[in-house]
């Protein structure tokens, strides 16, 4: 008698969703979930810059704008896309290259993609 086959079924608590997050030194800017079946690209990162990510800090902290931000991202391949690179350098946004931990970074803006 052979094994009958099953099928698996993914429950919709199951399911990942993936979130863009950003921080600043005053606590949460932004959290954004990334639409299911959407692909988290250099397209999609630079349209959120863009799109959310700038208006919220000019709605949340727009002193942050005039004094000069500075990402510090993780590794995600998006953050590396050169249209993402070209658009923080346009903005004036310094982007650091994964320092030690310091609690005194100043002006820190943290950018993440969780799921």
């Amino acid at each position: 008698m052979s094994p009958s086959n099953k099928i698996a079924w993914h429950s919709p608590g199951a399911l990942k969703v993936m979130h863009a997050v950003f921080f600043s030194q005053n606590g949460l800017l932004l959290d954004n979930p990334v639409l299911i079946g959407m692909a988290a690209n250099g397209l999609y990162y630079f349209t959120f810059l863009q799109d959310k990510v700038r208006p919220a800090f000019h709605h949340e902290q727009p002193e942050l704008l005039e004094c000069g931000i500075t990402l510090l991202q993780d590794n995600a391949t998006p953050h590396h896309n050169h249209d993402v690179q070209n658009l923080v350098h346009r903005w004036g946004w310094e982007v650091l290259a994964r320092p030690p931990y310091s609690p005194d970074l100043p002006h820190v803006v943290t950018v993440c993609f969780h799921m």
